[in-house]
């Protein structure tokens, strides 16, 4: 069917267009459940409906002609203008640059079949079934070439995560972080693909963490912690058994909550000890669990998660912090931040040339304390029109719904 309306408030339905074609069963689970009591459909657009029987046929007008004769026959050569060419198909491997806006149409699509893949992987692994890398490669070759055609649409569509989903789009979050982060540290194609594969496969061992305990909305017992950390293990021992899962992939599973002062876990390893794959995946990991929505806590806003893991210098490397900075941009997108036309605004596109002059989508008026829809504005090309005075916390405007707002404001570019 095709949801012609949905009652509520802009907040209440959980769709990114007030307007949409009805035509995956997820989609139908995630309207069930949601707040929203009654829908209208507009009968003449679903999906269900019989096709019209084509037009019939009209006489096609005589296209110009080039008449040339010859000899005593005058037979004539007509000259016909050629078919148009069908539409070039889109190739998911292609690398060529794309707008975020653009590019956000396939990063959506791409997301939700990779859900659907790592739903399935971390069953296999719940079961026992080994894990075969020719199913996975295809899966990062399309989100390395998306990151390629434009580094932060994948990334935008993947953080806009609901709970149920949690666990598979935080895999794939950190899998573009770190062929991003990797891309940014020139390292090879073939390490490239090591570090998305690593951030992809990193956490399967939560799949023998009930989900209770890692969902759970206050302190863990000592007990649950334990339980927690030793996904790590899991992982590693898991994995080792396939027999084909390149080393750092596997030392990524084991250690990546390591920490360069030693405080991290299951080791204790300090600076140098870390593998650099593993010291790459600290900060994509936290990165990560910090700016997503979860049952019990909102995100923080990308700005501010850069800011707490700058300060936590002892943590992390700090070379590697510094390129994982320019490979998410100064103003992230999804951040907030504060016009000097005395608007708030959320940072939609990065500016490769320059990270500090984003293109960001104004949408709330404080002036008039009142919600607008203005077009965006690319800061680096308004000719000093506009810029960014600072950042903001959605908490410091006392904006409860600041998730649901920034997921529409983000999708609005696809």
């Amino acid at each position: 069917m095709f949801l012609h309306k949905l009652e509520g408030s802009w907040f209440s339905h959980p769709f990114w267009k007030s307007r949409i074609l009805l035509e995956d069963p997820d989609q139908l689970a995630t309207l069930k459940a949601s707040n929203v009591e009654w829908v209208q459909i507009d009968t003449e657009r679903g999906a269900d409906l019989t096709p019209k029987a084509p037009p019939q046929p009209t006489r096609t007008p005589v296209p110009e002609m080039r008449d040339r004769t010859f000899g005593r026959a005058g037979a004539t050569i007509a000259r016909r203008q050629a078919p148009p060419s069908a539409p070039r198909a889109f190739d998911p491997l292609s690398k060529e640059r794309q707008s975020a806006k653009a590019e956000m149409v396939h990063a959506n699509r791409l997301a939700r079949k990779s859900v659907r893949a790592m739903q399935k992987i971390f069953d296999d692994v719940r079961l026992g079934k080994a894990i075969k890398l020719t199913k996975l490669e295809p899966m990062i070759e399309e989100i390395s070439s998306s990151i390629q055609r434009n580094p932060h649409a994948f990334m935008a569509v993947t953080r806009l995560k609901n709970s149920s989903e949690y666990l598979y789009l935080h895999a794939l979050t950190v899998c573009a972080l770190m062929i991003s982060l990797a891309q940014q540290l020139r390292l090879s194609p073939e390490d490239i693909q090591k570090a998305g594969l690593a951030g992809l496969l990193m956490d399967v061992g939560m799949g023998h963490v009930p989900q209770e305990t890692w969902d759970k909305d206050g302190p863990l017992t000592p007990e649950e912690w334990d339980v927690v950390k030793s996904h790590t293990t899991l992982a590693h021992e898991f994995l080792a058994l396939g027999g084909e899962m390149p080393e750092e992939v596997l030392d990524v599973c084991l250690h990546h909550h390591e920490r360069l002062d030693g405080s991290g876990y299951p080791h204790g390893l300090k600076a140098e000890e870390i593998g650099l794959f593993a010291r790459m995946a600290a900060i994509c990991d936290t990165y990560d669990a910090m700016t997503s929505n979860r049952i019990h806590r909102h995100g923080e806003d990308p700005s501010r998660a850069l800011l707490m893991l700058d300060e936590a210098q002892t943590l992390y490397d700090p070379e590697i912090f510094q390129a994982f900075q320019r490979a998410v941009g100064i103003y992230p997108i999804g951040s907030l931040v504060r016009l000097r036309s005395h608007r708030l605004a959320i940072v939609v596109e990065q500016n490769p040339d320059d990270l500090t002059l984003p293109m960001v989508r104004p949408f709330y008026s404080l002036a008039d304390r009142a919600f607008e829809k203005g077009e965006d504005i690319d800061l680096a090309n308004c000719y000093g029109a506009d810029q960014i005075m600072t950042r903001e916390t959605p908490e410091g405007w006392n904006m409860a719904e600041w998730p649901a707002l920034s997921a529409k404001l983000l999708a609005a570019a696809g």
